[in-house]
């Protein structure tokens, strides 16, 4: 039987890999007719002597090689020179050559037109090039999903739960399997995903950020002192807020080179919805006071982290004051407040 190759979203490709294995019988073959062998650890002698074996006491042998051609990707787009693969120039020919009873399946992560390795076996391949769908088809791809786990979703919960998740497949399941179960059989609605999807944490991050930005500390407290009190340890929030402010940063690069949202929403890697509000913030911030709420941030990182300030929520007091302060109001009082003496 011929080799497959299959590689892009994660999501799809487990899915996929547990289709094509299922229909070959595979799961069903005894441990010593499956291999999964790691493609960054892997020798092409290696893997011609397990693909060459016959199986045992069964129909077929399962070789399933992960990341191999991602160990390629460097070689893409260097020139002639880069056409030489090593030992894998021979990969190509050795599998027409291998036994029908083996079953070989290379699936990989995201690849480039240009991989050298994937050029070279997709004559000799089965390939599928699955992609995380956008758009309309995002949301098609939501609403099948739904009914596959026994329930219907409204238009508005779609667009909810897109926003909040984007097309982060591994995402969208856990988070369509928790809320099918909560509706319990009927439609999903868009105060169903309100409640249970767990980014609406991270959603309190950016209004805490956003009311920081904005000089309303009162207000950015209030809602990290809430996720503290649902557990949330202030490394974590600290994390948080640094993603959040790197996010500004970026945003506030990629609109002065003018590009569009769309392509913002891309760069960042951030659904459309997080991508137009992180601009606004953007766009309401100087470089100067990112620069410095930057160092405020790491200051108080520090502080917590070297036993200067022994409670978390006055170090967490402090951030927030620090981070609100615009930078012609105060921006050069130092970070000790409530340092140990």
């Amino acid at each position: 039987m011929p080799a497959h190759l299959i590689y892009g979203d994660s999501f799809l490709v487990s899915q996929q890999l547990k289709l094509l294995t299922a229909e070959a019988g595979a799961d069903t073959l005894l441990e010593a007719n499956r291999h999964q062998l790691a493609g960054g650890q892997l020798n092409l002698p290696e893997l011609l002597a397990v693909c060459n074996a016959l199986p045992f006491m069964d129909t077929c042998r399962l070789v399933l090689v992960t990341g191999l051609l991602a160990t390629q990707e460097s070689r893409s787009g260097r020139g002639r020179g880069s056409r030489s693969l090593g030992e894998w120039d021979k990969l190509a020919d050795a599998i027409p050559l291998m036994p029908e009873t083996t079953l070989l399946v290379f699936v990989d992560d995201a690849l480039s037109d240009s991989n050298p390795l994937l050029r070279s076996l997709q004559p000799v391949s089965l390939v599928q090039r699955l992609q995380a769908p956008t758009g309309e088809n995002l949301a098609r791809y939501v609403r099948e999903m739904a009914q596959q786990k026994g329930s219907g979703i409204s238009p508005a919960a779609i667009r909810t739960l897109t926003d909040l998740v984007g097309n982060d497949l591994w995402t969208l399941d856990r988070e369509l399997e928790k809320v099918s179960l909560y509706a319990a059989g009927r439609n999903i609605e868009e105060q169903d995903i309100q409640e249970m999807v767990a980014q609406v944490r991270e959603a309190s991050i950016f209004n805490a950020v956003d009311a920081m930005i904005d000089g309303r500390p009162e207000v950015a407290l209030r809602l990290l002192q809430r996720l503290r009190q649902d557990g949330a340890a202030l490394p974590y929030i600290i994390s948080m807020v640094e993603r959040q402010l790197r996010l500004v940063c970026l945003a506030r690069y990629w609109t002065e080179q003018r590009v569009s949202p769309q392509e913002l929403a891309g760069k960042l890697g951030v659904p459309p919805f997080v991508a137009r509000k992180t601009a606004e913030q953007a766009r309401r911030n100087s470089w100067p006071d990112l620069d410095r709420r930057y160092q405020r941030l790491l200051e108080a990182d520090l502080a917590f982290k070297t036993g200067r300030v022994d409670s978390e929520d006055l170090a967490l007091e402090m951030l927030v004051v620090d981070l609100a302060t615009p930078a012609s109001g105060g921006g050069n009082r130092p970070a000790a407040r409530g340092r140990r003496s």
